[in-house]
């Protein structure tokens, strides 16, 4: 598959920042080990965090030289904007990973044990998913070159909102975990079809997001 390719082509850009996310993986790691108040699940939305701030690296490393030289490489439009969207999907798997390696690596190393349920793992997924396309729908909507310009307000602030109210909510379910769950049982369901909704809705806005970048993309290079 073609798209794959320019997904590699982003790896190579981003290989310096993709060391320095391992690097903080690390440290976020060590931090959890040596802190009695930070919990598994806390380290396992950082790694999500993580993967919406890296995510538009590629754009930033993106060059009118480097645009027109992917053009005449023998692939469409829609190859050149799937690769990019599966950089960002693939990085986030990554970093959910690593956040599941930290969660098992504190457990052998602490006992101290700390489970991220299946629906957790999920929604942190969608919502971390459905950020990262927004991001790409702006850059695309903006162009590649000039928003370069935007790339560090675009791509630290949806990610500080995301960890900051992923904060809130867990200290709010921390606090009180028998109101959370009335809340949910008052939704109609549960935290597992929640889950599998929300990874299912992501999936739908990934499609669309790169369909409308198609599109957009197709209409400037013509």
């Amino acid at each position: 598959m073609r798209a794959l390719y320019f997904t590699k082509i982003d790896y190579i850009k981003a290989r310096t920042q993709l060391y320095l996310v391992m690097v903080i993986a690390v440290i976020v790691t060590v931090i959890m080990q040596m802190s009695t108040d930070v919990t598994g699940q806390v380290g396992f939305m950082y790694e999500v965090f993580i993967a919406i701030v890296f995510a538009t690296t590629p754009f930033g490393a993106c060059s009118r030289k480097d645009a027109g030289f992917q053009q005449l490489l023998p692939a469409t439009t829609l190859q050149r904007v799937l690769g990019r969207f599966l950089f960002g999907f693939s990085l986030l798997l990554i970093c959910i990973g690593i956040g599941l390696g930290i969660v098992a690596g504190l457990y052998l190393i602490t006992g101290q044990r700390t489970v991220v349920p299946l629906s957790m793992c999920l929604i942190t997924f969608a919502i971390g998913l459905v950020i990262i396309t927004v991001q790409y729908i702006f850059f695309y909507l903006v162009g590649e070159s000039k928003g370069t310009q935007f790339l560090s307000l675009v791509r630290m602030v949806p990610g500080m909102c995301y960890f900051f109210v992923s904060m809130k909510l867990m200290g709010e379910i921390q606090k009180d975990p028998t109101a959370a769950i009335a809340v949910i049982e008052k939704m109609g369901g549960n935290l597992d079809s929640i889950g599998w909704v929300s990874a299912a809705v992501a999936f739908m806005v990934m499609a669309a997001g790169i369909v409308l970048c198609t599109k957009v993309t197709e209409r400037k290079d013509y």
